[in-house]
């Protein structure tokens, strides 16, 4: 068991054989290939890389490939693409392609294609890209300029795509690496380059700092899986490891050799140590393949092969693909090494060989449990923990030492972490049976989850599996059959939609509140209409089941068209959601109701169908149509709607905007007439209200048509002021009449527009004040009884400091008290107590009077 095991300072490492290679057909595969593994026993991709002379062997036409970890192929498809920068994997497995042009490619582990997009167009007019580095949710990009473009999609770019800050470099750097952001919503991403100058950057969006690494210049780097530490290899064969989380503080340095080749590849064997391997010449010519292991404490374990390899990191390991093995390196866990260990008395080896004595039939077998009475519940926890690290027999026979210690405690102990090891064990076991042959360890799956591990299994059409471990583990298989149902759909051109649609239901019903929307969008694009409709009416979301009809409405002729938008009005409409009725009156109108051509006839015919909403509707698209002051549009729907009263006021808000008043003349005549229009529907407050704004339009035509008359006149004329009347209140153009001392014109528009006598008098005094004509204004006081009183008199007088003019009206008021208030405010104290002594004077006769009846 630990005959493999190697010493590494002072920890173990062991090397496993997971498969023999299915490819080992093609020595020369990994070394005439660029080659991506996908982690957690995930795919492999191969395509022809272009800098390798090829020697030519059978079709000449070049494929991209996807094997299984075990080298079986998976699927094929043929490449036409030239100029392949970089290859690897996202995190949904799904492969990206990245090309010098700054062009990507993403394909499905089946070889289909999924998205492609350019990073940034600015790429191509800087002379292409020269390096990438990606990550698990983004790229980065090097330009010739020596300049960096960060995509923190692998689905768009647009505003995923930053140009990142300036760094001045004369020549090439060595190498990039990518540190990505804490979480995949975030984009603070940081680049470091190892420039060929010596100094590392470390480059974000806003700046370029050095980061103060010496012993360079560093050609390679390589991020642990979890993040925290940053490895780094420099030309002077020096290796140092990096905190990222303490500010890039080294935490380690070793020295492989004085000079090193820059490695083929460097990556993380688990977050314990470095996996380098490097291609030296031998004496004889022939190339010798070096994996090295190791980097603590500079010790180093070097395995040599004679063909190519390929390194994948893993979170607990290092897989290596080889031409004729797979294989696995990782450093042996503690719990496996207490219970295997040379000469280990370890209460956990304790335990497994007290199980070996008690099927052997020993009746002592009791006795190697009595110095671990105490440890016994660490040990039976230890066994589980070694178990999970390894593969039948070994682990089978770890949990049967688990279950044979648990005997013989009094409490039961973590009865459903033994069942969860279980349950993890049986599916890494059968996974990696073929032809599934995904080599995932319970490590890597507690770290990638059930959901993660069915949607990989999905990906590769293994749905009957996927979904039996989600039945298994108690995890939701909505994701599973969401894909399996699009597959479905995509790929079953013998059935009809009907039958189709049976089929999808019948799996559904199993899986209640699954969404159906997103299958029916798929049967959209697939042009699948009756499929999609029909599955849309199992849909429980209105605005999935709108968005889609909306999208159905785009494909076909005139009549889907209309039906299908009728189907979305319909059940925007019983949603009462103002936003998806938007929504599909936007698509009946042709991408927009505002938007120039918009289809308004079209809108009218689909709302008019619906009488029984037809208010509200017709009304939102009015108030949308009137706010972006598109009122012809909007009097155009409520005439073709019949709706009167919303024609109208359309009508007057357009009356505001117009210059021309013969325009404003015709609209305000219009208006009058919908106004005076009887509509039956109407209740009677609505009625009054329709004939008041009739006899207000008819007032507002006649004082136009006075404004224009009075304009004419200003201009024969020659008035002095400001002579524009037009579209003013009658308040106003009174007042600018008075105001420019056509006092004679204010009051036959007075005489005009049937005025009051206390209207006009306010009117008169307002605009006489504004124009400081306060002998006028004292001329209109005197010149006979104000039937508003002489208070607004006096105080207007006193606002402006006439004081005069004030004086002599104060007598005119009735009472005693404000008399004495104004005199006060003209700082005539005498006269304020006269006007007081007086009133009550007035106040006392008044009360004799009474006391006396008289005038009883």
């Amino acid at each position: 068991m630990n005959s493999d095991w190697q010493k590494l300072a002072d920890l173990w490492y062991r090397k496993r054989e997971v498969y023999p290679a299915q490819w080992a057909d093609d020595p020369d595969r990994l070394h005439l290939c660029v080659v991506a593994g996908a982690p957690y026993g995930g795919p492999v991709a191969t395509v022809r890389d272009e800098h390798v002379f090829q020697p030519v062997k059978g079709s000449l036409r070049t494929e991209l490939q996807i094997w299984t970890s075990a080298g079986r192929l998976i699927q094929s498809a043929p490449w036409a693409h030239t100029g392949l920068l970089a290859m690897g994997w996202s995190a949904q497995e799904t492969l990206v392609c990245v090309f010098e042009s700054g062009l990507v490619r993403t394909f499905t582990v089946m070889c289909e294609p999924l998205h492609v997009f350019t990073v940034d167009e600015r790429i191509m007019s800087e002379g292409g890209a020269i390096a990438a580095a990606l990550w698990p949710n983004g790229i980065a990009l090097l330009t010739r300029k020596f300049n960096i473009f960060v995509n923190t999609s692998l689905t768009r770019s647009e505003d995923a795509c930053q140009r990142f800050a300036d760094f001045k470099v004369p020549s090439a750097p060595l190498s990039l690496c990518v540190l990505p952001p804490p979480s995949e919503e975030s984009a603070d991403v940081q680049v470091i380059v190892g420039t060929s100058e010596g100094p590392v950057l470390m480059v974000d969006r806003h700046s370029c700092r050095d980061i103060g690494l010496t012993e360079g210049p560093f050609m390679a780097f390589a991020l642990s899986s979890s993040g925290r530490l940053l490895a780094c290899l420099s030309t002077k064969g020096v290796f140092k490891v990096l905190a990222v989380s303490d500010n890039l503080q080294v935490l380690d340095v070793a020295n492989i050799v004085d000079t090193i080749k820059k490695p083929k590849q460097m990556v993380w064997c688990g977050d314990d140590c470095i996996a380098l391997y490097l291609i030296a010449q031998t004496p004889s010519n022939s190339l010798q393949h070096i994996l090295f292991v190791g980097g603590p404490q500079n010790d180093w374990i070097p395995y040599q092969y004679d063909a190519p390899l390929h390194l994948v990191s893993e979170c607990d390991g290092c897989r290596v693909l080889g031409t004729n093995k797979i294989e696995f390196v990782q450093r042996v866990p503690p719990s496996v090494e207490q219970v295997f260990g040379i000469g280990s008395v370890d209460p956990p080896a304790m335990l497994c060989y007290a199980l070996e004595r008690y099927e052997s039939g020993d009746v002592c077998a009791q006795e190697s449990l009595r110095p671990i009475k105490l440890e016994l519940p660490d040990a039976v926890s230890t066994c589980i923990d070694a178990a999970l690290c390894e593969q039948p027999p070994h682990s089978s026979n770890l949990l049967r030492a688990a279950s044979f210690g648990r005997h013989f405690l009094s409490d039961t102990l973590e009865p459903d972490r033994h069942r969860e090891a279980c349950k993890n064990l049986r599916i890494c076991v059968e996974l990696r049976k073929s032809p599934v042959e995904i080599p995932i360890t319970a490590a890597q799956l507690e770290k990638l989850g059930i959901a993660g591990l069915s949607l990989r299994l999905a990906q590769r059409h293994f749905h009957l599996l996927a979904t039996r471990i989600c039945e298994w583990t108690g995890h939701s298989e909505e994701k599973v059959l969401y894909h399996w149902a699009c597959e479905k759909i995509r790929h079953s051109t013998a059935y009809t939609d009907e039958q189709l649609c049976q089929i999808i239901l019948s799996k559904f019903q199993h899986c209640p509140g699954i969404g159906y929307a997103e299958v029916a969008r798929v049967a959209a694009e697939m042009v699948r209409t009756v499929l999609a409709t029909s599955l849309l009416n199992h849909e429980p979301r209105s605005h999935a089941q709108v968005q889609v009809l909306v999208q159905l409405s785009q494909e076909g002729d005139e009549k889907n068209r209309e039906i299908m938008l009728r189907i979305a009005l319909d059940k925007a409409a019983r949603s009462w959601d103002p936003d998806l009725i938007h929504l599909a009156l936007s698509a009946a109108s042709g991408g927009g109701i505002c938007k120039r051509g918009a289809d308004i006839q079209t809108v009218a015919r689909l709302v008019k169908e619906r009488s029984f909403d037809l208010q509200v509707i017709s009304d939102m698209v009015t108030s949308i149509l009137s706010k972006a002051e598109q009122f012809d549009r909007a009097r155009m729907l409520c005439d073709q709607l019949d709706r009167k009263r919303p024609a109208a006021y359309c009508a007057l808000q357009r009356i505001y905007r117009q210059a021309n008043y013969e325009e404003r003349m015709k609209l305000l005549r219009f208006s009058k007439d919908l106004f005076a229009i009887s509509d039956p529907t109407a209740t009677d407050a609505e009625k009054t209200s329709m004939q008041f704004a009739s006899q207000a339009c008819a007032e507002e035509i006649d004082l136009l048509r006075a404004q224009v008359s009075l304009e004419d006149q200003a201009a024969a004329k020659h008035w002095k002021g400001n002579t524009r009347f037009a579209g003013l209140s009658l308040t106003s153009t009174l007042i600018r009449l008075i105001e420019i001392g056509e006092v004679l014109e204010a009051d036959n528009l007075r005489t005009q527009m049937k005025v009051s006598d206390k209207r006009y008098w306010r009117i008169k005094i307002r605009g006489l004040s504004n124009a400081s004509n306060f002998e006028e204004l004292n001329a209109f006081a005197t010149h006979r009884t104000s039937p508003i009183g002489y208070e607004l008199f006096i105080d207007t007088f006193l606002k402006h400091g006439r004081n005069d003019f004030a004086l002599a009206l104060v007598p005119q008021i009735k009472g005693a008290e404000q008399q004495a208030q104004y005199y006060l405010r003209m700082g005539m104290a005498e006269e304020a107590q006269r006007a007081r002594s007086q009133g009550q004077e007035r106040s006392g006769a008044g009360r004799l009077l009474n006391m006396l009846g008289v005038g009883r």
